[in-house]
């Protein structure tokens, strides 16, 4: 039996320049964009590697476009992109699937051919965004947001505590955390109650 389905790739980087592309030998119209023939990827291993690792993914195949050029992906130009992956029946594009989305994490090129990382969006969730409410001083002993000189202390060291900040370094002002935030005990106090996170013996 032939089988009527392509892979459908499309590239949006962050500039918002896009590349659509197929692995079909013809134009594909699908979602009223058209996907140029140029994707050489093969299926099986695609298909076998998102099953056992879900991401990252590893591609090694070929790709050729308009808009993509060697010289883009090795200066970054595509570094980041959203990437989302169909798979269409060419012959009644109605017929799709969705197969994957996520971004470019890492792209090697060598004698027209390429090697790709791709991080799915599952990944955005790993990444820490603002900043986490703790008692404990969230800035690096030393930086521009801590502001104690270690110059000539190359030996100090802080435990990022309050205390240590205000009364060893002189440096409550400067103090990233929030020492004074209640405990989860709080919750559980009834009236006249003192609980303030003291009572499991977190130090400020």
């Amino acid at each position: 039996m032939i089988s009527t389905n392509c892979q459908c790739w499309k590239l949006v980087a962050q500039s918002g320049q896009t590349v659509l592309a197929t692995d079909h030998d013809r134009p594909v119209s699908f979602r009223g964009e058209i996907y140029q023939p140029g994707l050489k990827v093969s299926t099986s291993a695609f298909r076998r590697t998102l099953v056992l690792s879900p991401e990252p993914l590893d591609l090694a195949g070929a790709l050729e476009a308009d808009n993509l050029s060697a010289v883009d992906l090795a200066d970054g130009v595509w570094d980041g992109a959203r990437v989302t992956i169909w798979r269409v029946n060419w012959a009644d594009p109605e017929e799709s699937d969705w197969l994957w989305s996520g971004c470019l994490s890492s792209v090697e090129t060598e004698g027209g051919r390429f090697r790709v990382g791709l991080a799915s969006q599952k990944s955005d969730l790993e990444k820490t965004i603002g900043r986490i409410f703790g008692r404990r001083c969230d800035a690096d002993f030393g930086d521009a947001r801590c502001g104690v000189t270690i110059e000539g202390a190359p030996q100090a060291s802080c435990d990022k505590r309050f205390s240590t900040c205000r009364d060893v370094f002189e440096n409550a002002a400067r103090f990233r955390g929030f020492p004074h935030m209640p405990g989860n005990d709080v919750v559980i106090s009834g009236p006249g109650e003192k609980r303030d996170g003291s009572s499991r013996g977190i130090e400020r």
